[in-house]
């Protein structure tokens, strides 16, 4: 009799312990890559931004030309009001990429380098199994910066909207993939068309027999904390009106999405939630204090998208904030952890933009991970170090072809167990 009842508690313990056991890690990531194209449209690119272009007195523009007082792109003065006819939602301005603030020329074969160093770097420090994307024009310039051009991954992306658009790529062997779809309504569909912003990108992964719903956004830029007057979300100025009007769909497709299935959510939110997290409290969610779990009253502005979105109602739509850690050294580590809480300037973030240090010119507050509150992550996230690779270097003798960076953004990384 003891020994039927031993065998019954291990064939319980057993039968219970089968999910566990079938637990799975993932590696997940994500990446702004800074304007990114395939090598067919970089050439393209390269060939307009160094064809020679003069002041038409009629426009006031800067405009192609073969006669008069003419320069190439690349020494034009480009910026948001730039006074040149080029439309950036088509190709990136001619100022991408710079050292020590000034245009540094491309050329093709400097762009294939950068490619090739890209692939190399995703091999060698994030391997992931997951990984989103901003700022890339599509499928191919994704699965040419992919470890041996993407063979093992399967990617989602689009080519409508705007040059800066957005892809999700996964591993093939992780499992296979439905609903790629576009979030057309983070877009703002109903602006006029030359201030509609990026949409989202969603992709439904089905994982050993479970699914898994993935978003990559990347939203409004120039509102980002709530520590500076321009980045209040409910009165920071113009920006700060357009993130507003993007946190309603972005809730609803997160309360739609969580309904059947968990989610990870991970871009470039060019806001810093952790401010947001750690500044404005439950009662200060919204203008006018109610609770950010029930129906936006009309007029009622938002001051923290975290809080709005991440509302906890219903249940399944809770999330976990993945604030990444700087491992690179103890200097940064602790910047980092530092940022999470206090508004730094340029200057005070320098020296995680050194080389020997996280090495991009954007390396904190911009890029998020969330998933959701149901899904174990075992260990902290990390924003990883592109050092050396995230500053540009001119031709000059000897190396007729410049040094591009891969990013002015460092990737983040984690790992869930599914």
């Amino acid at each position: 009799m003891v020994i039927r009842q031993s065998v019954l508690i291990a064939l319980v313990f057993l039968l219970g312990a089968t999910p566990a056991a079938h637990a799975r890690d993932i590696r997940i990531a994500t990446w702004n890559l800074g304007w990114h194209l395939s090598q067919t449209e970089a050439k393209e690119w390269i060939r307009d931004c160094g064809q020679p272009f003069a002041l038409n007195p009629a426009s006031g523009l800067f405009e192609p030309a073969t006669a008069g007082a003419t320069k190439p792109g690349w020494e034009l003065k480009w910026g948001r009001n730039a006074k040149i006819k080029w439309d950036i939602a088509v190709k990136p301005p001619c100022d991408v990429y710079q050292a020590n603030f000034k245009i540094v020329p491309v050329t093709e074969a400097a762009y294939r380098k950068r490619a090739e160093q890209l692939q190399d770097f995703v091999r060698t420090n994030l391997d992931p199994d997951i990984i989103t994307f901003q700022e890339v024009s599509g499928a191919t310039a994704v699965r040419e910066v992919l470890p041996n051009n993407g063979v093992d991954y399967e990617i989602c992306s689009f080519d409508t909207f705007k040059v800066q658009r957005l892809a999700i790529a996964w591993k093939k062997n992780l499992g296979t993939g439905s609903d790629c779809s576009v979030i057309a309504p983070l877009s703002l569909p109903d602006l006029a068309a030359a201030d509609q912003v990026r949409p989202g990108l969603s992709l439904t992964l089905q994982i050993d027999g479970k699914p898994l719903r993935v978003m990559t956004v990347h939203l409004k830029s120039s509102c980002v904390s709530p520590l500076e007057d321009r980045g209040k979300l409910d009165g920071g100025g113009e920006a700060c009106a357009i993130l507003q009007k993007q946190v309603h769909p972005l809730e609803d497709w997160l309360e739609a999405s969580s309904a059947s299935m968990p989610v990870v959510l991970m871009g470039d939110f060019n806001r810093n939630l952790s401010h947001e997290k750690n500044s404005i409290p439950k009662s200060a969610i919204r203008s006018d204090g109610s609770d950010p779990a029930s129906p936006l009253p009309t007029g009622v502005l938002v001051r923290s998208l975290y809080g709005e979105v991440n509302d906890g109602a219903p249940a399944s739509s809770a999330l976990l904030h993945l604030e990444p850690e700087c491992q690179v050294n103890p200097v940064a580590k602790q910047l980092c952890e530092r940022s999470k809480r206090e508004l730094f300037d340029q200057e005070a973030l320098k020296p995680l933009t050194k080389g020997e240090s996280l090495g991009c010119r954007n390396p904190v507050g911009l890029d998020q991970m969330l998933v959701s509150a149901s899904l174990s992550v075992p260990d902290p996230a990390i924003k990883v170090a592109i050092g050396r690779f995230g500053g540009t270097r001119p031709a000059g003798p000897g190396h007729p072809d410049p040094l591009l960076a891969i990013s002015d953004h460092c990737p983040s990384k984690a790992t869930l167990r599914f």
